[in-house]
């Protein structure tokens, strides 16, 4: 077995035996991925380290599984993890060292104002759909608010 601890919580009980969910609490973070969702399982996983790096459960430096390990533990397909992977060391979260280990990216504060261009993008279009779908705009910045302090709950901030 790795040396990274596999406690599993398979999102399953008596009255739910059905879920297609599971999450899977691995040496210090947790991913959940969703086998029902129409989002990608790579895009739930980078979504996942993601969010635990937000929130200041991974650090910088911290030692992730490899993507046969994590292929492992989730119990999905080994290039799965691996595509995820691809794409969080191409945005500089993640990074492999000289030993091949995976450790998550140096995390920096923006010094100026100006936010990424292609976050700005995602951002816009994901307001514009929200609106289009008939949610009003304090609907809209009361759940961006409730997501920010659940991400951010995660660090003792609130």
């Amino acid at each position: 077995m790795s040396e990274f601890a596999r406690k599993d919580f398979i999102g399953q009980n008596k009255k739910n035996e059905g879920a297609k969910r599971m999450h899977k609490e691995i040496e210090g973070f947790a991913i959940t991925i969703d086998l029902a969702s129409s989002e990608p399982i790579y895009r739930q996983i980078m979504n996942n380290i993601i969010e635990n790096i937000a929130s200041g459960i991974l650090e910088e430096n911290d030692k992730l599984p490899s993507s046969r390990e994590l292929s492992g533990i989730l119990g999905i397909n080994y290039h799965t993890v691996n595509k995820a992977y691809s794409y969080l060391e191409q945005e500089k979260y993640i990074y492999m060292d000289r030993r091949k280990r995976v450790l998550v990216g140096r995390i920096t504060n923006k010094s100026d104002n100006n936010l990424d261009v292609v976050w700005e993008t995602q951002m816009r279009n994901l307001l514009s759909e929200s609106i289009s779908k008939g949610f009003s705009i304090i609907q809209i910045k009361n759940r961006i608010d409730q997501i920010l302090d659940d991400i951010l709950g995660k660090r003792g901030f609130n």
